[in-house]
């Protein structure tokens, strides 16, 4: 009896024995290598990518039978999720393995498999210190929303909430002086009709499939996805990668790939790792450093009068404000737990509490950086072999200083009371950036304004990792955008 993964992926002895037809080896199943892999194949190439995780789940868990479960969902996450090490350059010691206090996934499709469905863009003021302007990039922006069905106020998709309760709540704070809307949500609001059904929450391993271009062998046009295999270093001449090494996460013997390029998009800090792992610091000294993550403050709301219906309320940044509040409920619990991400869809009418989520930027500091450690690692392969050790700055302090002031006022413009309050660890946000930031000098940054590395062209960053700074939005459709973006310098490349 054979699995659903047999039909949908191949495996890493095939898939070695064809490394001559490889046009680009990607390094992660999540949105920034499925986005960029579509775009790539769509564009005539043979593209290829490595998942370090398996493939559990074809959608995101709320579009599946599952969203209802609390029950179930945690069961799903612990079968893909492994702990990482975050700490401060106070309490890190080379000699002694840090201890694992967050949060990873590998799993086709990443975390897309759980995020929480919120996509605000960044902000113009945003982009100040990146190689590009925001008007520059706001058509990638376009075409991400498009993709992601992206429902809200920027679009003309429907919000995701709606109705008495939403808008009297959004009326309540813009009376109060301060600006709310509907949320931004990657969910698709499209009416069901002429054969047409929402697709529910964007995720990766969902739009792969839906692609029509998945195969089990190399070819022009098509996609080729190849899970439990570990990356495990690339190999470089000094001018171009030469080859990279992988192997099946429960096999002992390695395989040399060959491709005419070669993009990381595991997320910012395991892309980040993997270029350490490589010894790709020699190429750049800011390699490994200028890691960031959102500053997050969780706040429970409990409201006098009771709502009849769910609301899903967004209080945008501004510039002199560099942080956003996300407004859930109502809930009947008096806290919430991190699977809320994926089951905050079943509000409870009679419930009293609303949670609030308030993100606000993190300062790239080139002191906080990924670590490679010796330790006994929780992920598959090496994937947890590593430590990130980061400060919050004067600027950190600031903002959260002021988030925590501002929630009270908040409350009092939704009639409520302000119960609670958690300010997180960095990592906690699970939003990290940096580690191979991009430049529009090669002196100055790790890669170009497409992601490419200075030092070795046919070797990308399609995620994260390669952003210089944040905004206070949440990363998801930003990193969708970038990595179209990122696509298009990968063609321009290749088919120069």
């Amino acid at each position: 009896m054979k699995s659903l993964s047999s039909v949908l992926t191949s495996d890493l002895f095939s898939i070695a024995k064809s490394t001559t037809n490889i046009d680009v080896l990607i390094i992660g199943s999540g949105k920034a290598g499925v986005t960029s892999a579509i775009e790539l194949a769509n564009k005539g190439l043979s593209v290829v990518i490595l998942e370090a995780g398996p493939f559990v789940l074809s959608s995101h868990v709320g579009s599946t039978p599952f969203r209802s479960r609390s029950d179930l969902t945690p069961q799903v996450h612990n079968l893909v999720r492994y702990r990482t090490a975050w700490t401060d350059r106070a309490h890190f010691d080379e000699a002694v393995a840090p201890p694992l206090n967050n949060d990873a996934w590998a799993a086709v499709g990443g975390r897309t498999l759980f995020w929480g469905g919120c996509t605000p863009r960044f902000a113009e003021w945003d982009f100040a210190d990146w190689p590009f302007s925001y008007g520059e990039f706001e058509p990638y922006y376009q075409k991400a929303e498009n993709l992601m069905h992206v429902s809200g106020p920027n679009t003309d998709r429907p919000a995701f909430f709606r109705g008495e309760a939403q808008q009297g709540l959004l009326n309540r704070l813009n009376e109060a002086g301060i600006e709310a809307v509907h949320a931004s949500t990657g969910v698709d609001t499209q009416e069901t009709l002429n054969g047409y059904m929402p697709r529910g929450f964007d995720s990766s391993s969902d739009r792969l499939i839906r692609s029509g271009l998945l195969a089990r062998e190399v070819a022009r046009g098509r996609i080729v996805l190849v899970p439990n295999t570990i990356a495990e270093h690339v190999d470089h001449d000094g001018r171009n990668v030469t080859g990279l090494v992988a192997r099946g996460t429960d096999e002992e013997q390695r395989f040399r790939l060959v491709a005419r390029h070669y993009t990381l998009a595991g997320g910012a800090i395991q892309s980040t790792r993997l270029a350490l792992a490589s010894g790709l610091k020699d190429l750049h000294p800011d390699v490994g450093t200028h890691i960031a993550d959102h500053q997050f403050i969780q706040g429970l709301f409990k409201l006098r009068k009771p709502l009849k219906e769910p609301i899903y309320a967004f209080i945008p940044p501004t510039k002199e404000r560099p942080y956003h509040i996300q407004i859930q409920g109502p809930f009947a619990e008096t806290w919430y737990t991190p699977y809320h991400a994926t089951v905050w869809l079943d509000c409870n009418p009679d419930g009293l509490y609303l949670l609030a989520y308030c993100f606000g930027v993190g300062e790239s500091s080139e002191t906080n950086e990924v670590v490679l450690t010796r330790g006994q690692s929780d992920g598959p392969g090496d994937l947890g072999k590593y430590a990130v050790i980061a400060d919050r700055s004067d600027s950190d302090k600031r903002i959260l200083g002021e988030m925590d002031a501002f929630l009270p006022q908040v409350a009092d413009a939704l009639d409520a009371e302000l119960m609670r309050t958690q300010v997180n660890p960095l990592g906690a946000a699970l939003h990290e950036i940096g580690g191979l930031r991009m430049s529009g000098e090669p002196d100055q940054g790790v890669t170009n304004s497409h992601g490419q590395f200075w030092r070795l062209p046919n070797l990308s960053v399609a995620d994260a990792a390669a952003w210089p700074s944040q905004g206070s939005a949440n990363s998801y459709l930003t990193i969708t955008a970038w990595s179209l973006r990122h696509a298009e310098g990968v063609y321009a490349r290749l088919s120069a």
